[in-house]
Parts: structure tokens; C-alpha cells; sequence
């Protein structure tokens, strides 16, 4: 084997070796297990909350074809049948909302299609260089969503991470790692350590 082939083989073995650390270089990226680990995000069982727009379309009527942002209220307004609850609901329990609606006197078996083309932010608040709210990306992660806020403070405790989390019922405070997910909506609380 020649010596750059070697020198790279080498290289690769201790690079694959090595434990990434953040770039505050204070804590591993792998943190425990918790209620919130990461895994693909499906957002399929997403419950819809206020601020996210939604697209509502429905074949051959394009009038009845809109984009909508749920209100402070949880409702969006849509045409013909005015109010309509959407927070809490899925995107399919919404799109079943609003075709049986249509369906109750307006258009003969309505083929309705309902996504979220944009999701609520997130926020960042604590021991974080840059509190806010910031837009949610799928995919994202606590480690990403620190990398947003502009990383922790000195005084942070990486041990004390956690999500306030809202569902339909209630909030839920979630102790977490770097790897746990992260949706719309939530709360990412980094508190002060104690030593």
C-alpha cells in the first residue's frame, strides 16, 4: 500500500473513533434516551395550533382552493362555511371537517386535501445566547435548535435541558437530551447549572 493510501486509512480509523463534541465543547451530541428521542420526524399525527398556515385544496373548485393561518382562536376562516376549528385537529381530521361539511349541501362528494405548508416556530429561551422564537424546519433536533439560538450561555447546565410541550389535553415538561426531537410549537428551556 502506498503512503498517502495509508495516510488515509489511518485518518479515517481515528476519525471514526473519536466522540463529537458541541462546539462550546461542553457536552457530548449524544444524550440520554428520553420521551422525545430523536427519530424520523413524521408529522403525519401532527396536531395543528395557532400560527400555522395551511393549505386547504379541492379538486375542480378553485375557489374553494385557499391558504389560511390559524388564528388566535384555533379556527381558520374558509368559504362557505365560515368558522371552522382547526387547532389540536390532524391535517386528515381537518380535511374530514371540512369535506363533510362541503358535503352537507354545498358540493356533491368534495375531494378536499388539507396540509400545513407552514409550521408555527419554536422557542428558545434560558441559558441561550440568542432567546426567540425561531422557524421550525423538520428534521430539527435540541442540538440543532441550540445551534440556532446562538448556543448556551457559561452559566448553562447541559444537564438540564428540557421541551414544554403542548398536546390537546395539556403542557408536559420533557427533560431531554441533545438528540430529542423537536416540534412546532415547542418550548426549549436550557436552566442555569448550580455549580
Amino acid at each position: 500500500m502506498s503512503a498517502p493510501s495509508l495516510l488515509i486509512v489511518c485518518g479515517t480509523v481515528l476519525l471514526a473513533g473519536c466522540v463529537a463534541v458541541s462546539p462550546a465543547g461542553r457536552y457530548r451530541t449524544k444524550g440520554p434516551a428520553s420521551a422525545a428521542t430523536a427519530a424520523p420526524t413524521d408529522l403525519s399525527a401532527y396536531r395543528i395550533g395557532i400560527g400555522d398556515r395551511v393549505r386547504v385544496d379541492v379538486f375542480g373548485e378553485a375557489d374553494l382552493s385557499i391558504e389560511a393561518v390559524v388564528d388566535g382562536s384555533g379556527n381558520i376562516s374558509y368559504p362557505l362555511l365560515g368558522i371552522v376549528p382547526a387547532r389540536f385537529k390532524t391535517a386528515s381530521e381537518l380535511q374530514y371537517a371540512i369535506t363533510t361539511g362541503l358535503a352537507g349541501g354545498y358540493l356533491r362528494d368534495p375531494d378536499v386535501r388539507v396540509t400545513v405548508v407552514q409550521y408555527r416556530p419554536f422557542y428558545a429561551i434560558g441559558q441561550v445566547k440568542k432567546p426567540g422564537a425561531y422557524p421550525y424546519v423538520i428534521g430539527l433536533t435540541v442540538e440543532k435548535a441550540l445551534a440556532l439560538a446562538g448556543g448556551i450561555t457559561d452559566l448553562a447546565s447541559t444537564r438540564q435541558i428540557f421541551l414544554l410541550r403542548e398536546d390537546a389535553t395539556q403542557s408536559k415538561k420533557i427533560k431531554v437530551g441533545l438528540d430529542a426531537v423537536v416540534l412546532p410549537g415547542d418550548t426549549l428551556v436550557v436552566e442555569e447549572s448550580m455549580f
